[in-house]
């Protein structure tokens, strides 16, 4: 191996085992229900800057209350490695 391939390697190594040490972390979205899509399990959400945000559920993602159009959210997600945000946990305000 020539000095430049295993410097290469040595800067792959050590970025994968940070990437692998990095803990998970959640990320936080809320805002209001703007669109529903039950048979895709997909539901967008007004953000309080004015933007979007579109979020997918799936079996293990906790839902608190009962989503409509209209309810306030607040979502726990994370980024799939497609670039999806899928939801971990979504809390309808009771207000």
């Amino acid at each position: 191996m020539t000095l430049k391939r295993i410097s290469l390697v040595a800067v792959l190594l050590c970025l994968a085992s940070l990437v692998a040490a990095a803990p998970d972390r959640a990320l936080t979205a809320a805002g209001t229900v703007a669109k529903l899509q039950s048979s895709e399990r997909t539901l967008t959400v007004t953000l309080p800057d004015g933007g979007e945000a579109r979020f997918l559920w799936n079996a293990d993602t906790k839902i608190n209350g009962v989503l409509s159009p209209g309810a306030k959210v607040s979502i726990r997600y994370a980024i799939s490695a497609d670039g999806k945000n899928v939801a971990q946990q979504i809390s309808v305000s009771k207000s």
